[in-house]
């Protein structure tokens, strides 16, 4: 059982087989995929999105599957209803009107531009603090909410890349060479790698943003960046525009956790970066505070 905060259109997969995907969330704030298949898809319409409803779904006998992450799916015995009406629905539609944070989720998830995926790996992403970072483990993602202060030399913000697998190339005798696809003199493009640290009042971290997210973040090409640190103060240049980006704002960054013990040298890639809700970030607090009570 659970509310709806986003439904997808309809997918024809393969000669005579639809499905249409469904993020649905309870009272623990957890989100999951939920794949209607065939005859299901028409038990809600992708109108939803456009009207200030979040109807609430029950369903029984679905397959819990696991592919890029646990999602559920419905199945030969699934029976799914709409809005029942009974004490639990009941409860469950008091707690949402009573949630402001939880109409602001379900308009996010609506207006969102990064895939249903990853808007389920960003929603259910726990929030800690940096000082918590080194100990974080068994999670696809964790997120902080940080400022940036010092930003590596842009001298190294651009790297010239394979143009067929997008690996740095090396010079060897001279020549630049992919030692991915075995190549010498390789045709290259540039491509960002932006290298910060940031910190909050418990600690910092050096931390990546690669190409794509760099790109987007800046809001120009890699290959603008390169031709700006051609030209004469290029470089003063390509860094007030990181600092006009980054400067003085915080931000709710999601990060790929440590892989085996943590390293304080290491920086660590970047897999999203958001503007702060800051109802949900008061909510953490709260909580954060509550914990700190209680021990």
């Amino acid at each position: 059982m659970g509310l709806v905060l986003y439904v997808s259109p309809v997918e024809n997969i393969g000669v005579d087989s639809f499905k249409r995907d469904v993020a649905i969330m309870d009272t623990t704030w957890t989100v999951i995929k939920l794949t209607l298949w065939n005859d299901f898809v028409h038990v809600l319409d992708e109108n939803l999105n456009h009207v200030d409803v979040a109807p609430i779904i029950v369903a029984c006998g679905l397959h819990v599957k696991s592919f890029y992450g646990t999602y559920l799916s419905t199945g030969y015995h699934t029976r799914v209803y709409v809005n029942p009406v009974n004490e639990k629905t009941t409860s469950l539609s008091t707690w949402y009107k009573s949630k402001k944070l939880a109409k602001i989720r379900r308009d996010w998830f609506r207006s969102s531009t990064f895939s249903l995926k990853s808007s389920i790996d960003i929603s259910n992403t726990p929030r800690i603090r940096l000082s918590q970072f080194p100990s974080v483990r068994k999670v696809q993602y964790c997120r902080v909410v940080a400022y940036a202060c010092r930003v590596d030399s842009v001298d190294n913000i651009i790297y010239e890349a394979c143009n067929r697998c997008l690996k740095k190339v090396v010079i060897f005798q001279g020549l630049q060479k992919c030692q991915s696809c075995n190549l010498t003199n390789t045709v290259t493009i540039p491509r960002l790698l932006l290298r910060l640290t940031i910190f909050d009042k418990s600690g910092n971290l050096k931390v990546t943003i690669l190409h794509d997210l760099a790109q987007h973040l800046l809001g120009c090409l890699a290959t603008e960046i390169k031709s700006v640190l051609q030209q004469p103060n290029g470089r003063n240049r390509v860094m007030e525009k990181v600092f006009a980006c980054f400067g003085n704002r915080a931000f709710s960054w999601v990060l790929h956790p440590p892989i085996g013990d943590f390293n304080p040298e290491h920086s660590y890639t970047v897999g999203y970066v958001l503007h702060v809700d800051w109802a949900e970030e008061c909510m953490w607090l709260n909580k954060y505070i509550a914990s700190k009570k209680r021990k």
